[in-house]
């Protein structure tokens, strides 16, 4: 008898398999973009147990259900969540096609830098700063530079970046903000520069700008913050997009200082087209730019050309790959030193009158595999290749640079991100002495983030290995924490705290080079700078009528240690010990050191919106940041500042921004609003006369400098007014004027702005 039950039992297990599936149903689709129409990647489909699936590269999906009622939650980073309901019996075979809707609100607003995968920008644990396209083509945009300007605590002087007053002026060499494109390291390898130039406009998606110490994520040169410039891939109809503009620098209000006879201008086109073709997303761009300069000798012709590939296998679900290329080739003149302070404040001096011819090209290939597991797998890859030749100098720069990185989401609302990456950089300059520098990184990392409730939870950590000319530099491990916390339905209060850190460039252990009577000497023991920043913040969402938007503010402490700072003064090697006056003059200029210990403090406040006032469409944002950044050594070291209050060099306490759009049928109108307080303390040489114990003539590296400051002593207000046409949906023709009310201003020394400009803008879609 019992082997009659065991055998009808073994029976019964062997029949549970065909069984099984008579018991299920299943359900499938295609989930797509309501407005394009074309597929959407890694969307969650939830059941009411909380299982799920994730969509294919080609936004497919399928799920076995239970017989009887179901329903599905859709849910995409961005867009609103649909639920469906329905009941099915046992063996059904749902077909079942799903189109999600774009989420309006500014909190809904998708980025990745903050945490290296898609969420909310009011999801992250940081100060975050989003620059959509439309924003970016709507001020007139020729250079990058002119969309960052509109950002909160964003500062360029002279194509150096600062982030709430991280960032002095180091003479066109190691940045402390890293430039991402497409999330891949974008500075120079031999002076750790952005070149923003290079930044292909034809074909931007977004700008996000994160703010504070995030080297735990990215690494060295991401002390200050990150700018990570997004490109965009195709919908699913082809488009075409033509930019002409055209712009005339006008006169300044001292007619003294303009050079020229005739009207300088600058004029230039860009085009770009996208489509998919089967499986294979193309979008290619290029740029052609002419500026004749409003500087004497301040000429710039550039050509620049991309492409973004990218193929999704039909075979393996979620696998796609591609390469992205970009290619400049550029040529013009350089203006680095006035004249002098008076007339002569947009004239060349004749110690420095340089033309150059550079290119600029990047390979970047990539692989990424979303899994319906919830993980994804990316392998990118960037080779940077950067020529410099001009009357005095001459450089080759090569970088190459890749990354693995993996992500894991669990239903539990946990988030995996590890990776790996490496870089090399070879260059040779005769501005290192024409010998051949190498450096090389490489680094592990790992951050994790989990969502309870109403909290969110993140922590991360990094560890790299940085050699040059086969010497290894210090380093030691960093950590990054935060939360977020959603007190209410649009409230959301947030804290972090980081580290970071920089190695020192190669041009700046090794330049050694002059420019009339400004000297640079090499400094071969320069050590990397550290520093940790902590923030406090709130976003709060609100709705006004029809206008809704948020306000958002920070507290923030900021400390460094071992910053780089270019110091002036005599620079004797061991050997002379009794300098003459020959080895003065050959001996005085600037050299790096490691030699201050910083802390910057202060608040930034933010408040952004759109909606309606009437029948008129409006979308504003305004920005205010407050810094105060000191020297903690000031009284342990020789001050080179210009002054004797203590405050960080090209440095300012208050910045104000504003941009307000208004639409009204096919009419709209702007204004950018930027206005930052006195720059206090530059490097006092800048301003004195070079002279040995008081004997000789003075000589001067920015002639009549220190009288340009005292007469220009209350800090920078610019206005840009912009009136635009739109007689078609794909037609729009805007007029723009630029420094509105024909300020003379200036940034960093002997460095002024250009005059009032006038500029038209074309912009076609086809």
């Amino acid at each position: 008898m019992s082997a009659k039950i065991s055998a009808i039992l073994a029976g019964m297990l062997l029949l549970i398999p065909v069984l099984l599936p008579a018991q299920t149903a299943t359900v499938s689709g295609v989930v797509t973009d309501a407005a394009t129409g074309g597929p959407l990647t890694g969307v969650n489909i939830i059941t009411e147990n909380l299982h799920g699936a994730a969509t294919d590269a080609k936004g497919f999906y399928a799920i076995s259900l239970n017989p009887g009622k179901n329903t599905l939650k859709f849910k995409f980073i961005g867009y609103h969540t649909l639920e469906k309901t329905f009941t099915l019996a046992a063996g059904d075979q749902l077909k079942l096609d799903v189109q999600l809707s774009e989420e309006t609100s500014l909190l809904d607003e998708v980025v990745v830098s903050a945490s290296r995968y898609e969420q909310k920008v009011s999801d992250v644990v940081v100060s975050m700063q989003v620059l959509g396209a439309q924003q970016i083509e709507n001020t007139h945009t020729v250079l990058i530079e002119t969309a960052l300007q509109q950002v909160p605590g964003v500062m360029l002087l002279d194509d150096q970046v600062s982030i709430r007053g991280g960032n002095g002026y180091s003479y066109g060499v190691g940045s402390r903000v890293l430039l991402l494109l497409d999330d891949l390291p974008m500075l120079t390898g031999g002076g750790s520069e952005a070149k923003w130039d290079f930044v292909p406009l034809e074909n931007l998606s977004q700008i996000e700008v994160l703010k504070g110490a995030s080297s735990a994520l990215y690494g060295s040169s991401a002390l200050n913050g990150v700018i990570n410039i997004r490109t965009a891939y195709p919908t699913s109809k082809p488009e075409t997009g033509v930019t002409l503009y055209s712009g005339l620098y006008g006169n300044p209000k001292r007619r003294e200082i303009a050079w020229w006879d005739k009207q300088p201008w600058y004029g230039g086109a860009r085009i770009s087209h996208s489509r998919r073709v089967g499986n294979l997303d193309l979008v290619g761009g290029a740029t052609f730019h002419d500026d004749k300069g409003y500087r004497e000798n301040e000429k710039e012709r550039f050509v620049r050309m991309n492409l973004n590939t990218r193929y999704r296998f039909a075979k393996v679900k979620g696998l796609s790959a591609g390469i992205n290329a970009n290619a400049m080739f550029n040529e013009g003149g350089n203006f680095l030193l006035w004249l002098n302070g008076d007339t002569g404040v947009y004239k060349a001096s004749p110690a420095f009158d340089q033309h150059f011819k550079n290119t600029r090209s990047n390979f970047d290939p990539h692989i990424t595999w979303h899994r319906n597991d919830n993980s994804r797998h990316s392998l990118k890859g960037r080779y940077y290749r950067v020529t410099y030749d001009s009357d005095s100098l001459n450089n080759y720069d090569y970088t190459t640079f890749g990354e693995y990185q993996y992500l894991k989401k669990w239903d539990g609302g946990l988030v995996l991100t590890t990776g790996a990456s490496i870089t090399g950089v070879e260059t040779v300059s005769n501005l290192f002495g024409s010998s051949k520098h190498r450096a090389s990184n490489q680094s592990v990392y790992a951050q994790a983030e989990k969502q309870h409730q109403k909290w969110r939870f993140s922590l991360g950590g990094r560890y790299e290995w940085h050699h040059i000319n086969g010497e290894r530099q210090a380093s030691r491990p960093l950590i990054r924490a935060g939360i977020n916390w959603q007190p209410a339905k649009f409230t959301f209060l947030r804290a972090s705290f980081g580290q970071g850190f920089r190695y020192p460039a190669i041009a700046e252990k090794y330049a050694a080079t002059q420019v009339g009577v400004l000297r640079i000497f090499p400094n071969d023991t320069l050590k990397p700078e550290y520093g940790w920043n902590a923030e406090v913040g709130a976003k709060q969402g609100f709705a006004i009528g029809s206008v809704q938007g948020y306000a958002d503010a920070a507290l923030f402490w900021t400390e460094y240690r071992d910053m780089i700072e270019f110091t002036f003064g005599q620079h004797y090697p061991p050997e002379i010990t009794n300098p003459t006056l020959i080895d003065f003059f050959n001996y005085t200029g600037f050299k790096a050191y490691n030699i201050t210990n910083a802390r910057i403090s202060g608040l930034e406040i933010n408040l952004a919106g759109r909606g309606k006032a009437g029948k008129a469409e409006i979308i504003f944002s305004t920005g205010y940041t407050y810094t105060n950044p000191v020297d903690m050594d000031f009284d342990k070291h020789e001050n080179t500042a210009s002054t004797d209050k203590n405050i960080l060099k090209y440095r300012f306490y208050h910045n104000f921004k504003a941009t307000v759009d208004a639409k009204y049928q096919q009419f709209s109108t702007g204004f950018n609003l930027d206005y930052h307080s006195l720059i206090i303390n530059i490097d006092q040489a800048f301003e004195d006369s070079l002279r040995i114990n008081g004997v000789g003539l003075p000589i001067f590296i920015l002639p009549g400098l220190y009288e340009y400051r005292q007469k220009h002593n209350s800090g920078d207000v610019l206005l840009n007014w912009r009136f635009a046409w739109q007689p078609a949906d794909r037609l729009k023709i805007s007029f723009i004027i630029n420094n509105l009310f024909n300020r003379e201003y200036m940034t960093r020394p002997a460095d002024v702005g250009p005059p009032r400009i006038f500029a038209v803008q074309v912009g076609l879609k086809v």
